[in-house]
């Protein structure tokens, strides 16, 4: 005895579920919310004279077009305390800022969420 058992989507209602996720904006999300945690580890972690090069710290988010978050800070002499002379030890504060946020930022919890997504999307049909 024999039971075959078959299963025939209906292609065009995957395709269209598919579709209605906005990965491109999922991504950008999540891209500016560890570009954001770098910043702020990065703020915490910078030496402090004046605290010019503190507050000189931003990041420009994300968009739709290019999926590239930049943190950086714009003094003159940034690369001076993060690279160091020979005369002043290196002050990595945007790498270790970075390996924070690496540690803090979830990567399970972010395929969490996208898959909530495609779950919601899928209940639409």
């Amino acid at each position: 005895m024999q039971i075959n058992i078959a299963f025939k989507p209906n292609l065009s209602k995957l395709g269209k579920a598919m579709s209605s996720v906005d990965i491109t904006g999922f991504l950008k999300t999540e891209i500016n919310k560890f570009a954001a945690l770098t910043e702020r580890y990065g703020k915490q972690l910078t030496p402090v004279d004046t605290g010019r090069l503190r507050a000189s710290f931003h990041f420009s988010p994300a968009n739709l077009t290019f999926l590239t978050a930049v943190v950086n800070t714009n003094t003159d002499y940034d690369v001076f305390v993060h690279e160091g002379t020979r005369f002043m030890r290196a002050r990595p504060f945007l790498a270790q800022g970075v390996k924070f946020a690496q540690r803090s930022y979830d990567e399970q919890d972010t395929a969490k969420r996208l898959e909530e997504e495609f779950v919601k999307a899928f209940k639409t049909l």
